[in-house]
C-alpha cells in the first residue's frame, strides 16, 4: 500500500551503522537514565560513562521525538534475586518499557562488548517497546534491532553466521524466537541469525524501517501488517529471503574455506612475496651499480689529478 512511511527497496547500503542518517531526520531529545546501583558501598565504581551520546541516535533509530519518562538502571549483584533469576549468560534484561536491569559482574557477555554497549542494547529494548505503543513485537526484530542500536554487530556475528550456517540446520524464520529460549548455545546462535535477518532488511530497505513499522504498530497495526505496509513484503516473504540468503552462504561457506581455495590463496601470496624480493633485489643491484660507478668516477678523478701534479713538478725541474 502506497503511503508516506511505505519504503522501497534501496541499493546496497554501505555500512548499516550509518543508520543515524535517516531520510527524515527526527529532532530526538535524550531521554532521562536515572541509575541506582544495588551492589553496596563496597562495589567498584562503575563502568558506565557519566553521558551516553547514543541516545539520540537510538531513539532517532527507533523513532521517538519524546523522552518519555525516566528510565531506572539498576546495576545487581549476583546475589540479587534478579540475577538468581535469569541465566548465567545474560548480562541484561529489560523490563517493560521503564526499567533495565545490568549485571557487571557478568560483562562483557556476547552479543555485547562492555558495560556500556549492553545499556545502549537493552535501552533499545525499553525504546522499541515505547515506540511499538507496547504491542507484541518478535523477538528477533527486537533483538536485531537492539544489536544495532547497542553497535554491537560486527566481525564476530559474522564469524558465528557463518560457522551456523556450515554445521548447523536451516533455522525458518517462525523457529528463530524458540531459539532465545534454549540452551546458551542455542541462544548465541538466535543473536546472530537474528542480527543477520535485521541488518539484511535494513540493507535492502532502508535505515527508517524501524521508525516506518514501529509508529504503524504505535498506531494500532499489528507487526506483520506493519512490515507488509511499509515494505511491500510479507513474513512469508521474509522468511523465504531468509532461508535463501543462509542456504547461499552455506553453499559458498565451504568454497572459500576449502583446501583448493586455501593453496590457492597461498600460491598468490608466494608469488607476490616473490616479486616483491625480486624488486628489491633489482633495486639493490642498481643501487650498488650506482655506487661502483660514483667510485670509479671518483678513482679516474684522482688518477688525474696525480697525472697533473707528476707534470706540473716535471716542469718545475732544474735544467742542468
Amino acid at each position: 500500500m502506497s503511503g508516506p512511511e511505505r519504503l522501497v527497496p534501496l541499493p546496497l547500503v554501505f555500512g548499516v551503522g550509518l543508520f543515524v542518517v535517516l531520510a527524515a531526520p527526527l529532532a530526538a531529545q535524550p531521554t532521562v537514565l536515572v541509575v541506582e546501583d544495588q551492589r553496596g558501598p563496597a562495589a567498584p565504581r562503575s563502568a558506565l560513562a557519566d553521558e551516553h551520546p547514543w541516545m539520540p541516535d537510538v531513539m532517532t533509530l527507533v523513532g521517538l521525538i519524546e523522552p518519555g519518562p525516566p528510565i531506572r538502571v539498576l546495576l545487581v549483584p549476583e546475589s540479587s534475586p534478579l540475577a538468581q533469576g535469569v541465566p548465567t549468560w545474560v548480562a541484561g534484561f529489560a523490563e517493560g518499557s521503564s526499567t533495565v536491569v545490568l549485571l557487571p559482574q557478568r560483562t562483557p557477555v556476547y552479543p555485547d562488548g562492555g558495560l556500556e554497549e549492553v545499556l545502549a542494547h537493552e535501552v533499545a529494548h525499553v525504546l522499541i517497546a515505547r515506540a511499538s505503543g507496547g504491542r507484541p513485537v518478535p523477538r528477533w526484530f527486537h533483538e536485531g534491532i537492539a544489536m544495532v542500536a547497542g553497535r554491537s554487530w560486527g566481525l564476530q556475528d559474522r564469524t558465528r553466521l557463518a560457522l551456523d550456517l556450515l554445521w548447523g540446520a536451516k533455522v525458518p524464520l517462525h523457529r528463530l524466537d524458540d531459539l532465545f529460549h534454549g540452551d546458551e548455545a542455542g541462544v548465541r546462535r538466535a543473536y546472530a541469525l537474528a542480527g543477520a535477518l535485521v541488518q539484511d532488511l535494513l540493507e535492502r530497505y532502508g535505515p527508517g524501517l524501524p521508525r516506518a513499522l514501529l509508529s504503524r504498530m504505535a498506531r494500532g497495526e499489528r507487526f506483520e501488517e506493519a512490515l507488509r505496509q511499509t515494505t511491500g513484503a510479507t513474513l512469508f516473504d521474509v522468511d523465504e529471503i531468509f532461508l535463501a540468503r543462509q542456504t547461499l552462504l552455506r553453499r559458498w561457506f565451504p568454497v572459500v574455506t576449502s583446501g583448493a581455495a586455501l593453496w590457492f590463496g597461498i600460491t598468490v601470496m608466494a608469488m607476490v612475496a616473490a616479486w616483491k624480493r625480486r624488486r628489491r633485489r633489482r633495486e639493490q643491484l642498481a643501487q650498488m651499480a650506482a655506487e661502483e660507478e660514483a667510485a670509479a668516477r671518483a678513482a679516474a678523478r684522482a688518477a688525474e689529478e696525480i697525472v697533473a701534479l707528476d707534470a706540473r713538478d716535471h716542469d718545475e725541474w732544474p735544467v742542468n
